[in-house]
């Protein structure tokens, strides 16, 4: 039988209230844990903008980002990125995917990819070899421990729209905030379709 989308879950209740109640007290009261999905979107793309922002200010003049010769391009990029590491030097995992946002992602890529197992369609992506877990990006950083895959189009359908700037990759077991044109990671999910939060 075909589970029920997480995803489908969240916008179905709008949000998500978890109570607990207070052992041993004379009169048990109940305290509420919510989690707005429209709220942790909301403040998904106000960070990616202000992202982008920073990136359209640092970005050297559009004649050099377009060049089609090869160590222009390359040092272009590796000015960028020397750039963004200067003014994002005290940045970490999780400054744009929040904890909420990130459990939210999850959702929505076991959503895209269906009753596929997060395992099986990471294998599949990585031409039928199994991805080996542990092999996380450094936020500011290349990455070279495992290819970088594109999301397919049927799962990307699924997730929410970046600014020109930005894309979405997979690396090993997570997905990344990609930066095209500085080639470095924004930011990351991990274990994105394998931790037990996408399944359950």
């Amino acid at each position: 039988m075909k589970r029920q989308s997480p995803l489908l879950r969240v916008i179905a209740g709008g949000v998500i209230a978890v109570a607990a109640v207070t052992a041993g007290a004379a009169r048990p009261r109940a305290q509420y844990a919510v989690f707005d999905a429209d709220a942790a979107l909301q403040v998904f793309h106000e960070r990616v903008e202000i992202y982008a922002a920073l990136h359209r200010r640092l970005a050297p003049p559009p004649s050099s980002m377009t060049s089609t010769d090869p160590l222009s391009k390359l040092l272009t990029r590796q000015y960028l990125a020397s750039a963004l590491r200067s003014t994002r030097r005290y940045s970490q995992q999780g400054e744009i995917f929040s904890p909420e946002i990130a459990t939210l992602f999850r959702w929505m890529l076991a959503d895209s990819i269906g009753e596929l197992d997060g395992e099986r369609f990471l294998t599949t992506l990585n031409g039928g070899v199994p991805v080996p877990p542990g092999l996380h990006p450094t936020v500011n950083e290349t990455y070279t421990m495992m290819p970088l895959y594109s999301i397919p189009p049927d799962v990307r359908l699924g997730l929410p729209k970046l600014p020109a700037e930005l894309d979405y990759r997979l690396a090993g077991h997570d997905l990344v905030l990609w930066d095209i044109y500085a080639g470095v990671v924004v930011d990351f999910v991990p274990d994105v379709v394998t931790s037990p939060m996408a399944t359950n």
